[in-house]
């Protein structure tokens, strides 16, 4: 049974190009030792500042698979692969915007955001 949860996590783009990543291969991977999603959930990409990514979870792996867009080595670790589902220029999307939803931002950017109706609702107003 797929839960389909919403997450919002941070993409640091000093250790991994994720958005060179996205639009050359259509998906980025995930740890999946610390993020315990589920096949079917949404995970937006907080990179640079703002939500620019909405991602669905396709499957589990055992390797990474986008080791080439790493910046240094990449970490060997089973990941999920979250597929490209819409980009977004982060107008809108930003630590200010979205504190005004309860968003705190900072290094806390692991939230089950589906429990904050008001802020995913707002994120996702932006994505249709």
């Amino acid at each position: 049974m797929e839960r389909n949860n919403k997450w919002l996590v941070l993409a640091n783009p000093n250790r991994c190009r994720h958005t060179d990543c996205l639009h050359k291969e259509g998906f980025v991977s995930w740890v999946q030792k610390t993020y315990p999603f589920e096949m079917g959930d949404i995970v937006y990409l907080y990179i640079n500042g703002a939500v620019r990514f909405k991602t669905c979870v396709e499957t589990a792996v055992d390797h990474r698979e986008d080791k080439d867009y790493w910046v240094g080595k990449a970490p060997e670790h089973p990941t999920f692969r979250l597929r490209l589902v819409k980009e977004g220029d982060g107008n809108g999307l930003t630590a200010e915007d979205l504190s005004h939803f309860g968003f705190k931002g900072g290094q806390s950017l692991r939230h089950y955001i589906h429990h904050n109706t008001e802020l995913l609702e707002y994120i996702e107003s932006i994505f249709d």
